[in-house]
Formats: structure tokens, C-alpha cells, sequence
């Protein structure tokens, strides 16, 4: 077997030396002290995926990535080296016998990557092997447990696209995250400005960033789907989930359709878009894109406002609640949003009036049960003063759970069907002048 591995090098060798093709070994593995070479690849076993050297777009740098390998479009879904890259063609990745991938100029000698962690672990014999899911998994020779709980994994380290079977979200085992970064540009992997992430704060929510700052709010797992994400439903495609339990908090999706090749990649220009690659057009086309218009920007019309994107201007305040400056909303400028025409007083006239169809709020400063009954989340809201509204945190079926807030409500839109119901605190006068 050693035999037959060393004259296939020796093969390779020769062909790259007196010709520009690319040479790849007839496996999807490799084995302690083996080392890659510039023009080598290895594949997935079913050729799903290739990991090799490459170059991005009008790059001169040079980069360890996977890619889809049957693909006639090159689209790369992981880099190692992202941050790093190589400025020649002189890289060596090696598997180390203590399991550790390193990434080397032979120029220099110099590391330029590894896949050292604090997780790492002794091993007596790695094997990296590259599967058709496009994770690149490190595991113990023969331990075929280890491949399902690998010593090191490329999917925990996201990047800007996230494919079939990654989580987006919390180990909150180990306490580490796994979020995904747009590249800067499409010819330079490296983190760019925009991230999208699980944000835990209150009743976990999908939030993308533009540096620091909200960009766009998917909102909520409200038990079928992202509450601010109306065109995400059930397909023929790919099935989708979200976890919340005391392990993980994590969004997934994965194919119904295994011959069907679709992504989820943050672009460098922060647009989320779901691709689906068409054989006939040889090129991906758009199939979803989550943020599509002017009302999921994050909280375009501020405090007590809703958007809809069907009306003209698209802010208006709910009902019961007023523009803190008529004068600029009649202008559309809703920086400083809206306030209660009548303050709360927390005396026992107080209620809840019914907001249907709407996008529920920013749940950074919520709080969530999820085996609470409807009635007990309300009892529970009305027994706390500064308790503002509340709803069921799942409401598939006929609804469970209990979802609060205890602060302004924020980036709401209001959709012509299919939004959330929410339940928000009114002074007695205001009672039942809410019905949508």
C-alpha cells in the first residue's frame, strides 16, 4: 500500500514538474507526516468536495480551501489560511503525528496556519479525511466513533458560507461558537466587515452585523421559522431546524434532495442569499434571500414603530402609541420612534391588547420559559411591572411556551399574512383598540 503511494507521489511529481495540470491522488485522506503539495488535491469519497491550494478570483496569494470539485465553476466554501495567506506557490500542508494540520512556506519555513486549538488532543495515528459533506474531520485511525466526535473539524470553524449539516449557534458544553464572516472581497478570503451570528442575550435570535452594528434581525425561532423570515417554509429542497435545549442552541438545514448542490453564503456586500446551483445555466442562481427590502433593515421605524413594506411611507406606530416628533415623522424621519399615548400607571386596569401578523421584537432584553402555557406567560407579564409584552415562544400546533420583554419594543414590521402574534401592555383606556 506504502508502495503504491509513494510511486503515485513520484507520478505526480513528474507531472506537475513538465505540466500545468493540477495533480490529485486517488484519495480523500491523509496520513501522519504526509504532506500536500502545491498542484495536489485530495477528494471526498464521492467527489462531492476537493481540498487543494488555490487562488481566489484576480488574487495573487495563494490559499488551502475546499471546494466543490464537480463543479464547473470554481466555488470555494473553507479556507484554512483565510487571514494568512501565501504569496507564493511554495505551501506544504502537513498532518503532524500529534494530529495538528500545519501550514508551512518552503521559502521560509515559516507556519503560516494550523489547526492547533485548546481542544487538541493526544492521538496515536490521525488520519484528516475530506467528506462529502465538505468537512475536513482529523480522527484516530480505526476509532470509527471519532469520526462522528472527530479530534478537530473544519465545520466548527465557519466561515463565509454555511453548507448542509453545519450549525450556526452555541456549544454550550464547551462554551464555543460558531458564527460565519463575509470575505472582504471575491478576491480576498480574509474576515471582512459583516458576520452573522446566534445572539443569546435573551430568547436566542439570528442577527447579522455590519462591524458592531445591527444590520438586519432574522428574529426569533418561533417553532416553524425565523419570525422576521416569512419566505422561509418548508421545500422540496432542504429541511431546516432549530435546537434550544441545555447542550446547544444552533440553526441547521440539511438536502432532501442530496443530488441538489445549495448554500447559504454571506456575501463581502453583507447580503445573505441562498444559492442553488442549475446545471443547465452551469452558474447559481438566487433562490432565497432573507433580507429583500426596505422594512429588514434593523429598526428602521425605532421604538413602538412597525414597518410594512406595503404601505407608503412604510413607518407607522401601533396602535396606541404616538411619534415622539409629529413634525419629523410627517417628514419620514423616524429616528426617534414612538411613545404611549397614555403612560402605564401598573394599576390593576392594565391588559394586553392582540398585534397580529407582525415580526416580534428585538429579544435582547426578553426573557423566555418554554414549557409555560399562554395564560401563565400573561399572568406572569401583568404580575411584573416592567413587563411589556409577551407571547408564546413557539408557536407551532396551538402555541407553548412564554416569551417576555422588559424594554422598548423594537424592529417590528408588520407582514400581509403569516407574522407572529404579540401581546403588548396597554393602560386601561387603550384596552381592545388594537384588533389587525
Amino acid at each position: 500500500m506504502e508502495e503504491r503511494r509513494v510511486t503515485k507521489l513520484i507520478f505526480c511529481l513528474l507531472v506537475v514538474l513538465y505540466t500545468s495540470i493540477t495533480c490529485t491522488y486517488a484519495s480523500n485522506t491523509i496520513s501522519a507526516n504526509q504532506t500536500l503539495r502545491y498542484n495536489e488535491t485530495i477528494f471526498s469519497p464521492q467527489e462531492t468536495f476537493e481540498l487543494g491550494f488555490f487562488s481566489p478570483g484576480n488574487s495573487t496569494n495563494h490559499y488551502v480551501g475546499i471546494w466543490y470539485k464537480k463543479l464547473s465553476k470554481q466555488t470555494v466554501v473553507w479556507v484554512a489560511n483565510r487571514n494568512t495567506p501565501l504569496t507564493d506557490a511554495t505551501g506544504e500542508l502537513t498532518l503532524t503525528r500529534q494530529g495538528v494540520l500545519i501550514l508551512r512556506s518552503a521559502t521560509t519555513g515559516n507556519i503560516i496556519w494550523s489547526s492547533m486549538n485548546s481542544s487538541t488532543t493526544s492521538v496515536r495515528n490521525p488520519i484528516g479525511k475530506l467528506l462529502d459533506t465538505g468537512n475536513f474531520i482529523i480522527y484516530e485511525e480505526g476509532d470509527v466513533i471519532n469520526q462522528e466526535n472527530p479530534i478537530w473539524q473544519s465545520f466548527d470553524f465557519l466561515q463565509h458560507t454555511l453548507l448542509p449539516g453545519m450549525k450556526l449557534g452555541w456549544n454550550l458544553v464547551t462554551g464555543s461558537e460558531t458564527s460565519y464572516t463575509s470575505w472582504k472581497s471575491n478576491d480576498d478570503p480574509a474576515a471582512g466587515e459583516f458576520s452573522m451570528s446566534v445572539n443569546t442575550e435573551g430568547y436566542p435570535q439570528v442577527i447579522l452585523r455590519d462591524g458592531e452594528k445591527i444590520k438586519f434581525r432574522a428574529g426569533p425561532w418561533n417553532g416553524l421559522r425565523f419570525s422576521g423570515d416569512a419566505d422561509l417554509k418548508p421545500n422540496s429542497i432542504y429541511n431546516f431546524t432549530f435546537v434550544l435545549n441545555q447542550r446547544e442552541i444552533y440553526y441547521q438545514y440539511n438536502l432532501i434532495n442530496t443530488s441538489v448542490y445549495t448554500r447559504l453564503v454571506l456575501q463581502p456586500s453583507g447580503s445573505i442569499e441562498r444559492l442553488l446551483w442549475v446545471d443547465s445555466m452551469q452558474d447559481w442562481t438566487l433562490y432565497l434571500a432573507p433580507e429583500s427590502d426596505h422594512c429588514d433593515r434593523y429598526a428602521v421605524c425605532k421604538a413602538f414603530g412597525s414597518c410594512n413594506i406595503d404601505n407608503s411611507p412604510v413607518c407607522e406606530c401601533l396602535k396606541g402609541f404616538e411619534p415622539i416628533s409629529p413634525e419629523q415623522w410627517r417628514i419620514a424621519d423616524w429616528s426617534q420612534g414612538c411613545r404611549r399615548r397614555i403612560r402605564l400607571d401598573c394599576g390593576p386596569g392594565e391588559g394586553f391588547n392582540k398585534y397580529t401578523n407582525v415580526k416580534l421584537p428585538d429579544t435582547r432584553a426578553s426573557w423566555y420559559n418554554q414549557t409555560m402555557t399562554l395564560g401563565e406567560c400573561e399572568k406572569v407579564c401583568k404580575s411584573n411591572c416592567s413587563c411589556t409584552a409577551y407571547t408564546n415562544s413557539n408557536s407551532s400546533g396551538t402555541g407553548s411556551g412564554c416569551l417576555l420583554w422588559f424594554s422598548d419594543l423594537i424592529d417590528i414590521r408588520t407582514f400581509a399574512e403569516t407574522g407572529d402574534t404579540l401581546y403588548i401592555r396597554m393602560p386601561p383606556s387603550e384596552l381592545g383598540k388594537s384588533k389587525q
